[in-house]
Order: C-alpha cells, then structure tokens, then sequence
C-alpha cells in the first residue's frame, strides 16, 4: 500500500544553500548562477522522469511564461539578506501503485493547488530509484516529487514580464502571522500535509487502492516503535559494506562461484533498528491477521443475510492496531502473509528485542538529554554573546556621544577665539585706518594748490582726491607689510576698493560744481587742478581696481579731458571776438 511522506524545508543562504544550484540538481540541467557567478550541471544525473515549472493559474490564464534559469535566478536576486530563504521546497512520496502519468498528474495538481493558494511559481521534478541506489539497498517503488517554490509572489509588472514581489504568507513569522490574524506556521503546514492527503486518497480512490493518512502514528493509535536516526557516518558504514559485499559476489560469480552476500547490518545502530523493524513487522503482521479475520466475518455476514445488528463480534487476535514505520527514507514493503516457498528470515529472541528496544530508548533518552543540555549551553551563549555585544555597542555610542560633545566643545572654542581675534583686528585695523587718515588730513591742510579754495564746494572735493591718493599710498605698504594679519589685510583691501569708487563718485561732484563757477578762468584753474589729481591717482592705483571700477574711473577721466577741452575753445573764441 501506498505511504505518507509530505515534508518541507526552507532552502536558505544561511545554509550556504543556493535556490539556482538546488533547481539544477532536482531538475538535472545545467543553470547559470549570476549571483554567485558560476554554472551548476547535473545534467548527468539520472532519476529524474521529469521536471516543470508551474505557475499560478491567473499568470497562466494571462499567457505568461519564465524558465528555469530566470525563475530561480530572479529568486535570488529579490533577496538582499545573507541568510534569507531563497526557496520553499515539499518533498512527496508518490504511490508506486500509480501509472507513472498518474504519478505525474498528481504531484502537477499538488503543485498548482499551493501555487494558486499562494501566488508562488512551482518548479516540479519528479524521480524514481536508479539502478545503482536499488543495488546499494534502495526501494524500487520509491518514487517522490521535489517540488521548490518561490518565497515570493509572482506578479506581471507594466512590461506583462514576470516579477517576484512580496513574501508569500507561508513564509511570514509567526509574529507578522498574528498580527495578520493568521495562524502559526505550523498549523499551515499540517493544513497543506492534509490537502496532500486528500488529493493524493482522491487519485488513489479512482484506481481501488488504499488510502493513506496524513496524521501521526500516535493520533492514530498505532504502537509503532520509531528507528534511531542512523545518521552520516554509520550510513555511510552501512552504504561501504554493502558495496564491498557486492563487489565479493560479482568477483565470485566472475569465477563461476556463489557467495552468500552478508545482509547483517554494520553498525550497532543498523543492528537496533532492524531489531526494531522486525518488532513493527511482526506488530503489523498482527494487526493484518486481526484485519483479515474482522473482513472474513463480514463477508460471511454478508454472504448469508444474518442481521448484522445481533452479530457478536469475533474475539481479537491483538490490541495493537500498528502500522509500518515511516521514518525512514525508504518506502516501507507492505507486509504480507509468507508463502510456503519463502525462505525463512534470521529472527531475533524476544530478548534480543526487549534489549534492542531498551537500548534504543536509552539511546534516545540520553541523546535527548544531550541535545536539551547543549540548547541549554547555547541559550546560556548566546545570552552572554547578547549581553557582552550590548555592552560594546553602549561603551561605543558612550565614545562617539564623547567625542560628538568634544568635537562641538572644541569647535566652539575656536569660533570663539576666532571671534575674538577678528574683533582684535577689526579694532586695531580701525585705530591703523584713523592714523592713516589723520595722518594725511594733516598733510593735506598744509598744502596749497594755487587757484583752489578750500572751502569752496568746488575745491573741497578736488582735495578729497589728493588725500585719497596719499591713503592708497598708505593702504598699499599696510597690506604688503608681511607682519600685517591677514584678517586687518583684507579689510584694507576692502578700504582700498571704497576709496577707489569715492573716488570716482568725488570726480562727477567736483565736476559739477566746477561748472557752476561764474568765471570761465575759475573754471579752467579747478578743471586743470582737478585733470591733475584724477590722472595721478589713475596712474598710482588703477591697477589694484576690478575692472568696472577701472571702468568708471576712465569715464571720470574722459568727462573733464572733454570739458577742459569745451572751456579752451570757448575762451579762444571769446578771445578772437
């Protein structure tokens, strides 16, 4: 009969597991990996009857379409995590009472049923036992679907091409699943072992075979002991001894010789667990034995018309009601009734199996001990890792907070005393300012230009330009004086600049008020004194002036040349009259 076996697992970086290397193995092609830059072939692998992908029924209904390589390369591009799980994969037995188009069409309808259910891509590949894994000890009616999903959703985006975009819920936590109002995980993972159940019971009930029953052994009240888990090492001891006695009985039949391969187990732990499974066999050999006798009754009653209602039930055979392991990887042989020819198995003592049975328990019993003792050790771990990592992450952000506070307590520091120091040089940039100034206002008092008064609006101006030229003087030997600071140094080039617009600005006034003097020879006289002091400074300081400044200063230069020019044709015309 036909066995239960729907398990899933998370493919995940965390694992070093890759979603593009794993569908290349499953699928036995050859896939470009671009995130990690390499190519995974398997396209020598054998098993594999075939391999589709599947997606959700509305991207199909919509014509999409994406193979292998982009699907599982797009997978691993969505995810940005080091460990993120890059793919969801269920692991089915299929019946090997079914055609394999059955099989096929089963695992297919598994597939789309959990696509459409969570808008994930399915990318199904269904094996069978090669050869050589039924010589090394395999079942031959192991056949089993790999079936790996998206973590995503599938979307169309504007371009009609597919994209992966959000978690599908499966793969939320339990903690996002809640505040979802959604159950555990766990509860969605039983809910989909069910649904396997009913599809698969539904495709067996079309061909009279039997059921198969997703819940546990203990749900179902069956007495079935469960095998040690044999793990790498003594598989591997069990898988080498098997092969050295196959290559003895071909060596044997080459020589024309038979030799009796030694099925013994190699292990102690091969040893239990073939104790263990002759215990289930004979438990279940019980229960077909009880079976077939409540079956024989029936049929009696049914065949003579007796009211089944009166009918005093048979007297058991048993009280278990068992049924073979499903622990192993292997699909369990049904147990039936021995034939006369069959040869006769080893069987062990009842002895043998109460010892086998209660070192089996023992080794449970302390394996489990030392997994709860080891999970202890590493709560206690990771609590103290947890615990010691808060403690340099707070002295850290204690340092930088430190050095923050320093590096502001500094900065301001320094803008204060470079505050102070400018206010210092201002100050004494002001108190050098007035001494070149007074220095040179007392010159300017003692000079005499002959024909210029003073006081006259006419000549104050005219004398405002020859001081200023003497404090450009000044100005220029202040700023080239190398023990000058650079802050008073800038300011007298700003001092410069506003002499050199005054002086342009003083040029225009003086010329004007030159032009309301009454007499023309009073007019010519401050024109002349006025041509004079511009020129100067014109040809002392031009070149420290920008360029709209050198501008306005030969416009200046230009007005009085042109009007010291009108005055002189004006007096020779007077003159010849």
């Amino acid at each position: 009969m036909a066995i239960f076996i729907a398990s899933t697992k998370s493919i995940s970086r965390g694992k070093g597991q890759s979603a593009v290397a794993s569908a290349s193995y499953r699928a036995g092609v050859a896939l470009e990996d671009t995130r990690y830059g390499k190519t995974h072939d398997y396209s020598k692998r054998h098993g594999v009857m075939s391999a589709d992908i599947i997606l959700p029924s509305a991207l199909t209904a919509a014509n999409a379409a994406i193979d292998r390589s982009e699907l599982w390369n797009k997978a691993e591009s969505a995810e940005k995590r080091k460990d993120a799980r890059v793919a969801r994969e269920w692991l089915v037995n299929l019946p090997y009472e079914l055609s394999a188009e059955d099989r096929k069409e089963l695992a297919h309808s598994f597939a789309q049923t959990l696509a459409d259910r969570y808008g994930t891509i399915a990318d199904c590949a269904i094996h069978e036992p090669t050869q050589k894994e039924i010589d090394r000890g395999a079942d031959p009616r192991n056949y089993h679907a790999h079936i790996m999903f998206t973590t995503r959703t599938a979307e169309l985006d504007e371009n009609n091409e597919i994209t992966l975009t959000d978690k599908a819920t499966i793969e939320l936590s339990d903690k996002k699943r809640r505040s979802l109002s959604m159950e555990r995980v766990s509860h969605e993972i039983k809910d989909v072992r069910q649904l396997w159940e009913q599809i698969a019971n539904e495709k067996l009930a079309e061909h009279d075979h039997k059921l198969i029953d997703s819940r546990s052994y203990a749900a179902q009240g069956i007495d079935i002991e469960p095998q040690l888990k044999m793990g790498s090492v003594a598989t591997k001891l069990e898988r080498d001894k098997y092969e050295r006695e196959l290559r003895k009985a071909e060596q044997a039949k080459a020589e024309g010789k038979h030799y009796e391969i030694d099925k013994t187990p190699a292990t102690q732990l091969g040893t239990i667990n073939e104790i263990i499974n002759e215990r289930n066999e004979l438990v279940w050999g019980t229960e077909l034995a009880k079976n077939q006798l409540i079956n024989d009754t029936a049929d009696h009653i049914i065949s003579k018309g007796h009211d089944i209602e009166h009918i005093t039930p048979p007297q058991m055979v048993s009280d278990y009601v068992p049924k073979p392991s499903m622990n192993t990887a292997a699909v369990a042989e049904p147990i039936t009734a021995p034939t006369p020819d069959a040869p006769k198995r080893n069987t062990h003592s009842p002895a043998d199996i109460a010892a086998a049975m209660a070192m089996a328990h023992s080794v449970r019993a302390k394996r489990a001990e030392e997994q709860k003792q080891k999970n202890l050790a590493l709560a206690q771990q990771r609590q103290r890792t947890l615990a010691e990592q808060n403690q340099r992450e707070k002295a850290i952000r204690e340092r930088i907070e430190q050095q923050r506070a320093d590096r502001l307590k500094q900065q301001q520091r320094e803008q204060h005393a470079q505050a102070e120091q400018l206010a210092l040089e201002n100050k004494q940039f002001v108190k050098d300012k007035k001494q070149m100034y007074g220095s040179v206002f007392a010159q300017v008092a003692e000079q005499d230009i002959e024909g210029i008064d003073k006081d006259k609006p006419a000549g104050i101006p005219i004398l405002a330009i020859s001081a200023a030229n003497e404090v450009m003087h000044k100005l220029n030997n202040y700023i080239d004086e190398p023990s000058t600071p650079q802050t008073q140094r800038e300011l007298a080039q700003v001092e410069r600049s506003t002499l050199t617009d005054f002086v342009s600005d003083k040029s225009k006034v003086a010329l004007s008020e030159i032009k309301r003097l009454h007499y023309t020879g009073d007019r010519k006289t401050h024109t002349a004194a006025l041509n004079t002091v511009l020129n100067e400074f014109i040809g002392n300081h031009s070149q420290t002036a920008d360029k709209t400044q050198q501008q306005a200063l030969q416009s200046a230069q230009r007005e009085v040349a042109n009007y010291s020019n009108e005055i002189n044709r004006s007096r020779g015309f007077e003159m010849g009259m």
